[in-house]
């Protein structure tokens, strides 16, 4: 008994105890918690310490299904001789960037603006204590390689900097300063309002990727909110070059591996242009932009496959990501062999598989799939896409498919952020709404889910950000769980015409007003920090630019002429800084496109708008609104009065297709 108490104690003492972010919800915070780096998360307290100890601050933001941000962990986090370096000289604080959305926002802004760079993550930062920006960057190696320096080199050169050189620390902020100043520089635009659907077409153009879709070279985003832009643009106009840039697009990618094509869901990004090779988190986001989009997309161009990619996604989505009608946030790039491996598949594994089970066309079907013997990704294995030299699917595809299926059930599923978070839940449940277009059934789940979410995060009056699925909500909201709660409250309120999901709406809508608007000029937050509102929205939509749709939207419903004008001011006092960069702020440019164009209110009984859901879907016509009225007849109304009344819907829509 005394030997293995002495054994105990020893255990105790050499074991890595935990730092300061033990105590957090954050699944990506408690990655780092037994990290030998004195992390601490984002407080006033750890802010304060930096200051009375006149200590540098090292910012590290990322999330936990970031393949980098495993990589920094592994290299540097978890190495005792660089986490010396840390604690000596350094306050460490670790941000996630889904639970502080604003905090990551405002540093990815500030890189944007120092280094001209693609944003991305980690972002790591030295800080001085009162917060000022010395060095940015993305991940950072442990010792020096691709040409810049490590940690080993960059942190003591950093210290010695600090603490013996204050007059070139004083330059390089000034410098800084400098820069962000001059960059913020908003200059008149004079690009008129008939004008602003071509230019953004045009920029588009220039960024469109004719040999494969898509827009920009190297690694290629989704973009929903750009293609939902050019969507708008083409029903508007008939401009066939925004509905062709989105049709070759979202083909592509239907065929191509960044979509999930054994399982369903869409990955993160393609790392090239090709639209093969995935970065394989899955994040809701995407899941939640790309259903609607793709809904949207079948009503044009009507191809079983996209009713296919929409309902499988919303399936696996609920397998990997659903939680009692909710969603956790996403699941990891990474398995315990290596990046993308729970994903991928080596030529003999597939082959072998295929003759077992007496597939006769089983080469055919391998070329078909890009399954190789060199590969197409990392290590000879290959990521399955649709091979676009075939005319039509070969025989025994969905046989082939369901074997691929089977192979991956015997390996483990990549790690899952079990976050709940406000916003992009009201996304995904938004998009069950859209996708009832194809199954009634999701009319009911999205309700549902929609109950559950304000059941969790909307406590006592007061909304919070999100919560970990077994713990209860801490983290008070921040302006894209308002706005995104809103749409979806509207969304429901137009599927069911439930008039309580409006009513709520509207209080939310008010409370976003007073909380994140101060001084003429929108915020993240309602913290001191302040960060404020961006117009980008390349992950995914920028919750600045949705508000103004959620305004529209209420005024419109609610015929509040005052909401209105008042909307409408909010968008003359930003258009210059939305057209400074259009094609980077393509909600905002939608709204900027509904305020010229203006909303259709179909007015109707509660039973004939339920009965025409599809038919508003259909219309060619991107921003029309459904209200009940106490009549049998239906009407179609702009913002100031009512221009066509007829007994049959189908006479309506001649109406509102001639405006």
């Amino acid at each position: 008994m005394k030997l293995l108490t002495i054994l105990l104690t020893c255990t105790l003492l050499f074991s890595s105890s935990p730092n300061a972010l033990i105590n957090s919800q954050s699944p990506y915070l408690l990655q780092h918690a037994y990290n030998p780096v004195y992390w601490y998360p984002w407080t006033e307290e750890a802010l304060q310490k930096a200051k009375d100890e006149d200590k540098l601050i090292f910012l590290s933001i990322g999330y936990s299904t970031c393949h980098w941000c495993h990589v920094m962990e592994e290299e540097s986090f978890q190495n005792k001789e660089i986490a010396k370096l840390l604690n000596k000289d350094f306050i460490s604080i670790k941000v996630d960037k889904e639970q502080m959305p604003h905090i990551d926002a405002h540093f990815q802004n500030l890189f944007l603006l120092l280094k001209n760079e693609r944003k991305g993550w980690p972002l790591s930062v030295i800080l001085t204590p009162n917060q000022k920006i010395l060095y940015i960057t993305k991940y950072i190696p442990s010792f020096d390689k691709y040409g810049v320096d490590g940690m080993t080199t960059l942190l003591p050169k950093m210290a010695k900097l600090y603490n013996n050189d204050k007059v070139q620390v004083i330059k390089i902020l000034e410098a800084n300063k400098k820069i962000i100043e001059n960059k913020n520089v908003i200059k008149k635009n004079t690009i008129h309002k008939s004008e602003i659907a071509n230019n953004y077409v045009a920029l588009m153009k220039k960024r469109y990727d004719k040999i494969y879709g898509g827009f920009d070279r190297n690694s290629k985003f989704t973009l929903a909110t750009h293609m939902q832009t050019l969507l708008d643009i083409y029903l508007l106009e008939d401009n066939k070059e925004a509905l062709n840039m989105v049709k070759f697009t979202l083909e592509s990618m239907s065929k191509g591996g960044v979509y999930d094509q054994v399982e369903g869901g869409f990955y993160r990004y393609s790392s090239y242009s090709d639209w093969i090779t995935p970065h394989f988190e899955k994040m809701l986001y995407n899941q939640a932009e790309l259903i609607p989009l793709y809904v949207k997309f079948y009503i044009l161009s009507p191809k079983a496959r996209y009713k296919a990619i929409v309902l499988d996604t919303i399936e696996e989505t609920k397998k990997r990501l659903g939680y009692e009608g909710l969603f956790f946030s996403a699941s990891d790039a990474d398995s315990k062999k290596g990046e993308g491996r729970y994903f991928v598949y080596s030529f003999e594994e597939v082959k072998s598989a295929f003759q077992k089970e007496n597939i006769s066309n089983y080469e055919e079907l391998m070329e078909y799939f890009d399954i190789t013997e060199i590969g197409n990704f990392e290590e000879e294995l290959s990521n399955v896409h649709l091979n676009t030299g075939f005319e039509k699917a070969p025989q025994n595809t969905q046989k082939a498919l369901n074997i691929l299926r089977k192979i991956r059930k015997t390996r483990e599923f990549p790690f899952v952020d079990k976050k709940i978070l406000t916003g992009w839940n009201s996304l995904m449940i938004k998009s069950l709404f859209i996708a009832s277009y194809f199954d009634k059934k999701l009319l009911i789940e999205a309700e549902e889910s929609m109950r559950k979410l304000l059941d969790k995060v909307y406590v006592k009056g007061v909304l919070y950000h999100g919560f970990y699925y077994d713990k209860k909500a801490v983290d008070k909201a921040v302006l894209e769980d308002y706005v995104f709660l809103i749409d979806l409250l509207q969304t429901a309120y137009m599927y069911t015409q439930n008039r309580a999901y409006l009513t709520l709406a509207g209080y939310l809508q008010k409370e976003t007003l007073d909380k994140f608007y101060v001084n003429k000029k929108f915020y993240l937050d309602d913290t001191n920090f302040k960060s404020k509102a961006l117009y980008g929205d390349k992950y995914y939509v920028s919750a600045l630019s949705r508000l103004y749709h959620t305004l529209f939207t209420q005024a419109n419903l609610t015929y509040d002429l005052k909401l209105l004008a008042q909307t409408r001011g909010f968008l003359e006092d930003e258009r210059d800084r939305i057209l400074k960069s259009p094609d980077k702020a393509s909600e905002a440019v939608r709204a900027l496109l509904r305020s010229n164009a203006g909303d259709v209110i179909v007015k109707s009984n509660k039973k004939n708008l339920v009965k025409i859901q599809k038919d508003i879907l259909q219309l060619k016509y991107p921003f029309v609104l459904q209200s009940t009225q106490n009549t049998d007849k239906y009407l179609a109304c702009d913002e100031k009065t009512c221009f066509a009344i007829d007994k049959e819907f189908k006479n309506i829509v001649k109406y509102i297709e001639k405006r």
